[in-house]
């Protein structure tokens, strides 16, 4: 190796390294990263009360029907489904909140106008030694 060819090994060595990132990560971001949760697919009949079974056995007592509820939950929640739902709910109570903070401005607003009307006082009318009216 002489000092003329050292700037060309560099320089391909640190494309390889890029070049392997790259393509690392494409193969990486074609995966999802759950992958050590498995999807169940719908709920079936035995799930439900077998899981109610097993947390009464813990302790904690839990109906069927909650159980079936959290477990399309789950599956939901994997599938993305569950994500629109909650932005909307999101998007509801903002939208919720940001009309209850307008009616509040307009009723602070309407307050300071009617306390400015109140503290203007009526015009006086008194008789001038002309006789005209002021």
């Amino acid at each position: 190796m002489t000092a003329v060819d050292f700037p060309f090994y560099l320089f391909f060595g640190i494309m390889g390294l890029v070049t392997g990132g790259l393509i690392v990560w494409l193969l990486m971001a074609e995966r999802a990263f759950e992958i050590g949760e498995v999807r169940g697919g719908p709920v079936d009949e035995a799930e439900a009360p077998l899981l109610a079974r097993a947390l009464a056995e813990d302790g904690h007592t839990v109906d069927e029907a909650t159980v079936q509820k959290l477990l399309e939950l789950h599956d939901a929640y994997f599938d993305g489904r569950i994500h629109d739902s909650l932005a909307a709910a999101e998007s509801a109570r903002l939208e919720a909140e940001r009309a209850r903070l307008a009616a509040a401005e307009a009723d602070r607003r309407q307050a300071q106008a009617r306390a400015a009307a109140a503290a203007v006082p009526a015009p006086s009318r008194r008789r001038t030694r002309a006789g005209r009216q002021d």
